[in-house]
């Protein structure tokens, strides 16, 4: 359990601002809906605290200290690189930072390279391709400096350079790789490679720059030898030369990605490090702003468990930044926790989904809702949802830096038929309701399922999940499983959940890794031969595909998705089973969730069926009429006679209501849709939705 919350703020007032603690009960920004409902809490950090502006800096980079090398005099580098994108700016492949100040770098650009030295520099035309490897090699001598590119494809020169006469000679301090450092800011870095960088090595003396470095160096000759493919879970840039010259990489690039070495014959790069010996950079990665803490707040032991946020209020502005907490150790625990899906915020962290126009910021204005979007902050990053701009995936996502889209009043739509509400403040529709309903809960989360197992879960005696629990581990899931298998139930909320695996690690704790695989609604995809993680060299991709299928632990998995649009459920006829009659008490409608503050009803986004489930899941409810255009999920389709027919995915495109008795008397109930939660706070919370998921609580209380 956290007992201590670091808050790091950046403000641009220059007054100060005030800091105080609230307790989220909604953050659904809707004037007709639930509205926004946050209530002060005492806490010894209220006050006032000064304003500080602090940078954002994303890039990322490597640096390795040279230490005490005397390189001053004749030295070889070699590097392989990759460009991915080119622009008129300079991009540096690499620097050899000197004192004082002084640097020799090699960037390039649309119109081919540039050598800078001590100031001076030298430009040579060249048209590189995007996706060639090449290499070059530098000779740094009294004499001059002396470049020559090679294509590694063909071994074929590309380009030479030779610069006059050294007017002095300064000792390297560092290597840095991927960025130019600034030299009056030590801390800032500019002028950043997308692209990949392979194999740097550091030779004594000028050696003859012809020939690649599988051209053999005699061991003597050898100073450094970086491989890229060494600790690849980690930060870490390994030295095999024999100065043990290791270095760091910062704002993880990304690792475990194909070299210049590799042939295909495996895609596992645990297989064959060798030729996964590569580190992808881009200008916008980014694990941690790096920002000075402001003040700390220790959590007191009799706070109860629940949704929180540090409020911070300057002039007219206010920002909330949500956390939660947890019941204190030794605390008596609900009979129902809430299983909050952090892995899941984490991965649509500052999506900015493409809408942000005036529909948008009219309506952000007329309901007073969160005043900031993604597309206006790219410094904090993107979701695992976007791209970098040399137009590969974004792999990772951290907790280290502003999540815009998980703040109480973000909108993530401008829905006709509701509060477009997303992730984080649509999970808070569930929070007012049990409000509403007086049902006290315990706040679990994804990061602690993966902390302690099913060990967070003990003494529960139902769980219920948020809207969109898509991203787990296998640690997680194992943890949902085993809760089950010991006679808890579980209540899954939502829809398209349990569907794509991430990981985690001891190195980044504050990231998730993903690797889209090749199937699955999904963004973008992995390159070939990159669908291993390099946090725990785990195939990536769906769970389906890890032969884990949501299915076989909530009774429905994805089928369908389709516009921010709901419609409802229609009760089959085994709901009406005198088995059931606990379940619908108090419930006299056919027609269920036909109203809702998502899209208009609870059935509908993405949506989940009964199929390959276990054999005693039974559907009580379907969906109907959805608005809109629907699809089945690609990992649903091929060219079999009948999946490949019309007809048949059109049945597919549904949303199943799902029960399934378990052992020991517990059991798995589904909504299987995304907007169920939304239609919570209709008619102030009085309606069939409602009533049934109150059911299902009452059952387990």
């Amino acid at each position: 359990m956290v007992a201590k919350t670091e808050v790091k703020v950046s403000s641009d007032f220059s007054s100060d601002y005030a800091a105080d603690l609230v307790r989220i009960f909604s953050a659904d920004p809707n004037p007709e809906g639930p509205g926004m409902d946050v209530r002060p809490v005492s806490a010894a950090f209220e006050g006032t605290y000064k304003s500080v502006a602090k940078p954002s800096r994303p890039g990322s980079y490597g640096i390795i200290p040279l230490g005490g090398t005397d390189i001053a005099a004749d030295a070889t580098f070699s590097i392989r690189f990759q460009p991915r994108l080119l622009r008129e700016s300079p991009q540096v492949l690499f620097s050899f930072i000197a004192l004082p100040g002084k640097a020799v770098s090699i960037s390039i650009q649309t119109a081919g390279l540039k050598l800078e030295t001590f100031g001076e520099s030298d430009a040579v035309s060249f048209a590189f391709e995007i996706g060639r490897w090449y290499e070059l090699r530098l000779a740094i001598a009294a004499g001059g400096l002396h470049l020559i590119g090679y294509s590694v494809e063909t071994g074929a020169r590309c380009f030479e350079v030779r610069t006059r006469p050294l007017n002095e000679r300064s000792g390297f301090t560092k290597l840095v790789l991927a960025a130019a450092q600034q030299l009056e800011d030590p801390a800032a870095f500019t002028s950043f490679f997308n692209g990949r960088l392979e194999a740097p090595m550091l030779l004594r003396g000028a050696q003859p720059v012809e020939g690649l470095p599988d051209s053999p160096a005699l061991e003597g000759d050898i100073l450094a030898l970086w491989d890229l493919g060494i600790d690849i879970p980690t930060s870490h840039i390994r030295d095999k030369g024999p100065l043990r010259l290791d270095g760091t990489l910062h704002n993880l690039p990304a690792q475990a990605v194909r070299g210049s070495r590799w042939s295909g014959e495996e895609i596992c790069w645990r297989h064959a490090p060798d030729e996964y010996a590569a580190v992808h950079f881009h200008e916008d990665d980014l694990y941690d702003c790096g920002w000075q803490t402001d003040f700390c707040f220790d959590i007191p032991h009799d706070l109860p468990s629940g949704v929180y946020g540090i409020r911070l209020r300057c002039e007219d502005a206010e920002d909330i930044i949500p956390f939660f907490v947890r019941p204190a150790r030794g605390a008596v625990k609900a009979k129902i926790a809430v299983l909050f899906s952090t892995f899941t915020y984490l991965a649509y962290a500052n999506h900015p989904r493409g809408n942000f126009d005036s529909a948008y910021v009219e309506r952000r204005n007329a309901w007073r809702a969160y005043p900031h979007h993604p597309e206006e902050h790219p410094e904090f990053g993107r979701s695992l949802y976007d791209f970098h701009p040399d137009g590969s995936g974004i792999q990772f996502s951290s907790m280290l830096r502003p999540q815009l889209s998980m703040r109480p009043g973000y909108f993530a739509y401008p829905d006709a038929r509701g509060s477009g509400l997303r992730i984080f403040p649509t999970d808070t529709h569930l929070v007012a309701w049990c409000a509403a309903k007086d049902i006290t809960f315990d706040v679990v989360t994804d990061h602690d399922l993966e902390a302690e197992g099913s060990k967070a879960l003990e003494e529960y005696a139902l769980v219920l999940t948020v809207t969109h629990p898509e991203y787990h581990t296998a640690r997680t899931l194992d943890a949902i499983g085993d809760f089950v298998a010991h006679g808890g139930s579980l209540g899954y909320l939502g829809g398209n959940g349990f569907y794509w695996r991430v990981a985690t690690s001891d190195a980044f704790p504050s990231a998730i890794e993903i690797r889209r695989g090749e199937t699955g609604a999904r963004a973008w995809e992995a390159e070939p031969g990159e669908y291993f993680h390099a946090f725990d060299g785990q195939y990536g991709g769906l769970w389906l595909k890890n032969d884990r299928p949501p299915q076989r632990l909530a009774g429905v998995g994805m089928s369908a998705h389709g516009p921010f649009t709901g419609s409802y459920y229609r009760r089959t006829e085994a709901s009406y089973d005198p088995s059931f009659a606990w379940l619908f008490d108090g419930i006299d409608d056919e027609i269920l969730g036909d109203f809702g503050f998502s899209g208009g009803g609870a059935a509908g986004f993405e949506i989940d069926i009964v199929d390959a489930s276990p054999p005693e899941a039974i559907v009580l409810g379907n969906s109907e009429k959805f608005i809109g255009d629907y699809c089945c999920v690609s990992e649903r389709v091929n060219w079999g006679a009948e999946v490949n027919m019309s007809t048949w995915q059109a049945s597919q495109i549904r949303a199943d209501l799902c029960f399934i008795p378990k052992s020991h008397g517990n059991f798995v109930f589904s909504a299987g849709s995304i907007l169920f939660c939304g239609s919570l706070p209709t008619n102030d919370f009085k309606n069939n939705i409602s009533k049934l998921l109150e059911n299902v609580v009452r059952r387990c209380l």
